[in-house]
Parts: C-alpha cells; sequence; structure tokens
C-alpha cells in the first residue's frame, strides 16, 4: 500500500527562523510534513546559561540531539552531560529540561514524536527582529496547558560534577502524612522537583478564589506566580491527619506582599492566613488536592478588599 499526497519535503533556515524562548529556532518539520510522526526543529544560537523550564509532556516523547557546544540535561532528577553528537532522549511522563553550560554558544536539534509539541513552540514563536525577553510564564502557562505539558518550575540544582546519571531521582515516602507533609516542606524549600514528584500525572487542584480546578501546568504557574508574589511564604502545619487513601492538614500561611498578586502592586504588608486540604493520594502521588482557606482575609490584608 502507498501513501498518497505526500512529497518530499526541503525546508532551509531563510524561510523559517524565528525566536522561541528569546532563542533563534528553525522549525525543520510539523506534523503537516511527515504525516503526524514527528516534529522536528533548531536551536540555532543557545547562549551559555539558557535553560529550559523543568518540563513533563504528557502526549510525546522527546529527543534531543547536541550539534555544538555543552549541554547538561536532566530527566527524572538524574543529570547527564554531552558535547556534539551526544544524543538524550526524554520520555513522556518524567520532567526533564537541559541548561547550556560552559563559555561557549550552543546548537541542538530537538525532536518529539509524535508531533505535536512543535505547534506548541510556533503558538509561541516572535520575530526574530525582537530583542530577547524573559517569557510571559502566564501565557507560556496557559499555551503548555492547551498542549498538555506540565511546568515545575526551574530546573533542579544541577551537581558539579557531570557524565554519567548523577543526581538520585526523588524518593517519596509511602506513609500519607509523610508525603503531604514533604509536599508542604517542598512548597517552603522552593524545591519545585520535589513539590512536582509528589504530584500524579492527572493531578487536579480545587481552590477557594478559583473559578475552575488547575491541573498540573496551571497549578505549577500558580505556584509560581504566587511565590513571587510572596517571596518569603511559609506554611506551619498545626495538624495533620491521614484515613484510607485521604491526608488532611490545617495549617498557617505567613508571608509579605513583595509582588504583584490578583492585580494588586507590592504592598510590602506582612500577611497571615490559615487554611484547611485534603489530598487524595493514588498510586503513591497526590492525585486530587482540595484546600479552602481565608481568601477574602489575604486580599483584605494586601487592600484589595
Amino acid at each position: 500500500m502507498t501513501a498518497t499526497g505526500l512529497q518530499p519535503y526541503l525546508n532551509t533556515r531563510e524561510e523559517s527562523t524565528f525566536n522561541f524562548l528569546g532563542v533563534p529556532t528553525v522549525m525543520r518539520s510539523t506534523r503537516e510534513t511527515t504525516n503526524g510522526a514527528y516534529g522536528l526543529m533548531e536551536h540555532w544560537v543557545m547562549p551559555p546559561g539558557f535553560a529550559s523550564p523543568y518540563h513533563t509532556h504528557h502526549l510525546e516523547d522527546e529527543a534531543f540531539y547536541v550539534l555544538e557546544g555543552e549541554i547538561a540535561f536532566v530527566c527524572g532528577g538524574r543529570w547527564v552531560r554531552g558535547g556534539p553528537g551526544a544524543y538524550v532522549f526524554g520520555p513522556r511522563e518524567i520532567p526533564h529540561g537541559f541548561k547550556v553550560v560552559g563559555d561557549a554558544p550552543a546548537r541542538m536539534l530537538l525532536m518529539c514524536a509524535p508531533a505535536g509539541f512543535e505547534h506548541f513552540v510556533l503558538e509561541l514563536a516572535e520575530p526574530l527582529t525582537n530583542p530577547p525577553s524573559p517569557p510571559d510564564m502566564a501565557r507560556l502557562a496557559a499555551v503548555a496547558a492547551k498542549y498538555r505539558i506540565d511546568l515545575h518550575g526551574p530546573l533542579p540544582e544541577q551537581p558539579e560534577e557531570s557524565g554519567s546519571p548523577l543526581a538520585p531521582a526523588v524518593m517519596l515516602p509511602s506513609d500519607l502524612k509523610t508525603l503531604n507533609l514533604r509536599w508542604i516542606q517542598a512548597f517552603n524549600e522552593r524545591d519545585w522537583e520535589t513539590e512536582a514528584a509528589v504530584r500524579g500525572s492527572n493531578f487536579q487542584a480545587y481552590l477557594s478564589g478559583a473559578a475552575e480546578p488547575l491541573h498540573a501546568g496551571a497549578w505549577s504557574a500558580f505556584m509560581i506566580d504566587f511565590t513571587n508574589a510572596f517571596p518569603d511564604a511559609c506554611i506551619t502545619v498545626n495538624a495533620c491527619i491521614a484515613e484510607g487513601d485521604t491526608v488532611v492538614s490545617r495549617w498557617t500561611l505567613t508571608g509579605t506582599h513583595r509582588g504583584s498578586f490578583n492585580g494588586i502592586p507590592s504592598t510590602g504588608r506582612a500577611v497571615q492566613f490559615t487554611g484547611i486540604e485534603f489530598n487524595r493520594v493514588a498510586g503513591g502521588r497526590i492525585a486530587e488536592h482540595w484546600s479552602q482557606f481565608d481568601f477574602a482575609g489575604l486580599l483584605r490584608q494586601i487592600g484589595a478588599m
């Protein structure tokens, strides 16, 4: 049987170069040119220190091939480092990311299969003439959610040595109370790798003041926005009980309003409010998070009400 309607496809830099997250990028193929098999792009020039967010794909596997420079990759909490000719595979459902290391720029091919992720990139593409700027995290999170990609925040800390796998994957406790307390501790320490590892792949959060549930990507964006607004936010657990597949905590959060929150610019005011959360655990990870807290009291404290 012979496929119909498919033709050889030629792509050059001149016809498709754009900025993605501030990096010159060339889209080599899309689902339209590969019959849905894969998407392929070239990150043309990545400066030293450039890093992707720590993220998880739910719909596709990702693969990387280093053409120039040196890049450190992290997958499931483990770091590897490679130069020209290195190939790294990042499976779906496992958090991963990369960072350009050394003093020289890097160039890399990135492929995702099946196709689809390339349209996430194209949706966020900007003209090459635009000066590089930090990404709009709210827009990035919204587009990521559309393509079933979870954003977990910055990459985990990179070990000083590189080569073979170095950093151990996050080991999670089986006791529900300990699991829940570790999740809260990860928030207090801004340990986004552990925070993401505690959550299941189909995580849903139901929050006071939220019009609809937050999936994993939206939850990660909320965590980043909240800690940007309250950089010293800290949760103290007042009580914690577990029964069956559910763990319940009563807590107090304190912090200082140092950034924009809910449209209210920084006021420098200290805040304190209480809450209670129910977390359902499935497969050793938190699958559902129900949190009721004094959202109105928080808004009053920063002058929004």
